[in-house]
C-alpha cells in the first residue's frame, strides 16, 4: 500500500481479476438460464392435473416419478355461464357440451330441485352447497367437451363429490374432503 492509502497498481490487480472473473460468471448465467428455463416446454394454457386420489397423495410429485402428467383445459364456472349465452362466441361450446335444458339432478341424481346446469352456474355464494354445484357443472361440461382427460376425472367421481360433500367423499383411502377442498380440487383441473 502507498503512503496515501491508495492501493498501488500491484495491489489492486487481484481486485481487478476477481471483478472481471465476476463479470464473466454473471455473463455465463445470463446464458445458461434460458437454456434451463427452456427444458420443459408445456402449454402455458395447460394445467397439469391428476385424478382426485393422486391429487389426495401428500408425496404425489415424489413418490411416483413415472406417473403420467396429463394437461387439462378445463374452463371456469364463468367460461360455462358466459357460453350459454346464444350470442356469445364460445356457444358452440356449451351447445357441443350439450349443456341446454340439461337439470342438474339429472345429471348428479339429487340436488338443486327444478334447476337447469345453467340456472345453477348463475348461482352466487356458497350457501347449500352453491360454489360446489357450479365447478360440478362446469367440470361435467368439460368431461362432456373433452377439455378434462377421463383418465382424470369421470363422471362417476363427480356424482361422488356431490354425494360426499357434507365431508364425507373420500378420494382415497384415510382421506376425506368437504365441499370447499372439492372445490378446490376441481379448480386444478380449470386452468382457463
Amino acid at each position: 500500500m502507498s503512503v496515501s492509502g491508495h492501493l498501488s497498481g500491484s495491489e489492486s490487480q487481484p481486485k481487478e481479476n476477481k471483478q472481471r472473473a465476476r463479470r464473466r460468471f454473471v455473463r455465463g448465467i445470463g446464458v445458461a438460464v434460458p437454456v434451463i428455463m427452456t427444458v420443459k416446454s408445456s402449454s402455458a394454457l395447460a394445467a397439469q392435473c391428476f385424478a382426485p386420489s393422486a391429487a389426495a397423495s401428500i408425496a404425489l410429485l415424489h413418490s411416483r416419478l413415472d406417473r403420467e402428467h396429463l394437461d387439462c383445459l378445463g374452463r371456469t364456472p364463468g367460461f360455462w355461464k358466459n357460453a350459454a349465452k346464444p350470442d356469445h362466441p364460445n356457444h358452440s361450446d356449451w351447445v357441443t357440451a350439450g349443456g341446454e335444458g340439461v337439470l342438474f339432478s339429472t345429471v348428479f341424481g339429487s340436488g338443486f330441485t327444478g334447476k337447469t346446469l345453467l340456472d345453477v352456474l348463475k348461482l352466487r355464494g356458497n350457501s347449500n352447497y352453491e360454489a360446489l354445484g357450479r365447478h360440478l357443472v362446469a367440470a361435467y361440461l368439460n368431461l362432456k367437451i373433452g377439455w378434462v382427460p377421463t383418465t382424470v376425472l369421470s363422471l362417476q367421481d363427480l356424482i361422488d363429490m356431490w354425494n360426499g360433500r357434507a365431508g364425507s367423499y373420500s378420494p382415497t383411502a384415510g382421506v376425506t374432503w368437504t365441499a370447499d377442498k372439492i372445490v378446490t380440487y376441481l379448480k386444478t383441473t380449470m386452468p382457463l
